[in-house]
């Protein structure tokens, strides 16, 4: 019997020992894709390098940003059109907060261009160490706000990965009940009851939130990506009989969303290419 403990205890350890190495791999993969993206922005938005820009992307890069071509002769147009356009003298530096699953890294960060502050959701996909694909949506930063919090600020710090899953699923479960069946009651199930608020349509807590979703229809949630304390989906919804494509930031603490930040953006029936919004 004492044996069988023994063993079963080696078992134990041996797998939580292999367990945190598997974390610990999927981790560095993360952060090296994050590092990626983040020299992305240095080097190519920031300083607008062709050649970096170049070398940066695959041959058959897939863009979903609906004013831009796909591939990479799309990207670089792009990127010569930067080249262009005067740099204020003193820019200011933008908010990012970096979140990352897999071969996913979403960047919500805010910007300046002609004049007019941005808040930008983007998410790339990574493929052997070159961004293979891009989704966005862009919205003005400057909106009156009825829950008196920043449009994009507020925490950044990456914490309990080993819940990311858990995470996920309480945010996949929110969705099918809340969203998509609309059983609109049971959002207390998933969200603290005073929730902070960050979109600027909505006051803080769960009953502003509610009354702004009946006016929402989510036709469908296309991806969930999550990263400890933090899950981000990206969605179809009809708001104000428009279709949106909605990127939805939920922060999460012992199984509870505490947090709520959102960018959206209208989905124009025409585009630079075939490859769809979502």
């Amino acid at each position: 019997m004492k044996l069988l403990i023994v063993k079963s205890i080696f078992c134990l350890a041996y797998a939580f020992s292999c367990t945190g190495q598997i974390v610990k791999t999927i981790e560095m993969k993360q952060n090296k894709n994050k590092a990626l993206v983040l020299e992305f922005y240095k080097r190519v938005i920031g300083e607008q390098d062709l050649e970096y820009a170049s070398n940066a992307v695959t041959d058959n890069y897939i863009q979903h940003n609906p004013m831009v071509k796909t591939g990479k002769v799309g990207f670089l147009e792009v990127i010569q059109y930067l080249k262009q356009i005067p740099k204020p003298k003193n820019p200011p530096k933008p908010f990012i907060r970096v979140i990352a699953e897999g071969d996913f890294v979403v960047m919500h960060l805010s910007v300046e261009f002609a004049e007019q502050k941005k808040t930008v959701l983007e998410i790339f996909r990574v493929e052997d160490g070159l961004l293979a694909e891009h989704w966005d949506a862009i919205e003005d930063f400057d909106q009156p706000s009825k829950n008196g919090n920043s449009v994009i600020e507020g925490p950044t710090l990456i914490e309990d990965v080993a819940v990311t899953e858990q995470n996920k699923k309480v945010v996949a479960a929110f969705i099918s009940q809340v969203l998509l069946q609309r059983q609109f009651n049971k959002i207390q199930d998933y969200m603290d009851a005073d929730l902070i608020q960050h979109n600027p349509e909505i006051a803080n807590g769960i009953t502003a939130l509610q009354a702004y979703y009946q006016d929402i229809k989510t036709e469908k949630v296309y991806r969930i990506i999550g990263e400890g304390n933090f899950v981000v989906t990206q969605a179809k919804s009809i708001i104000n009989s428009k279709a949106y494509v909605v990127y939805d930031i939920y922060r999460l603490a012992n199984g509870i969303i505490q947090e709520h930040w959102s960018v959206k953006q209208i989905i124009p029936e025409k585009m630079a290419h075939n490859n769809g919004m979502i």
